[in-house]
């Protein structure tokens, strides 16, 4: 059995999880736009595609990877909000304190965490 760190699982499900975040962000909108619920719906509906977003991808590292599902997960989860982090402060000029963003940090690597154990039992 081999053992060790497979990067190149982790960043197959980062790279789910960011195809992810980008179809879920584009049928969020339409909906959102479609339906007669309020913009203020708009932050918890962002909320909810990162975590499925993040959730895909730790699936998808840990199913990958074929072991350590919750290390490779937890790698991918992180990896994808690095990523949305990015996107984030360099293309809408924003920035993020350092207690919000530790906290999405560990958030994502535990919902990638799960995404992986689960990918990695199914």
């Amino acid at each position: 059995m081999e053992s060790g760190f497979n990067a190149s699982a982790v960043l197959r499900g980062a790279s789910v999880g960011a195809v992810w975040t980008a179809a879920l962000l584009v049928v969020a909108t339409v909906i959102l736009y479609l339906s007669s619920q309020p913009a203020a719906m708009a932050p918890w509906a962002a909320m909810g595609v990162a975590w499925l977003s993040v959730f895909a991808g730790g699936f998808s590292a840990g199913r990958g990877a074929g072991r350590a599902g919750v290390w490779h997960g937890a790698a991918a989860g992180f990896t994808v909000f690095l990523l949305l982090y990015l996107v984030g402060v360099l293309a809408f000029n924003g920035h993020m304190t350092l207690g919000p963003a530790a906290v999405r940090a560990v958030a994502s690597a535990v919902v990638g965490a799960v995404g992986g154990a689960v990918g990695l039992a199914l």
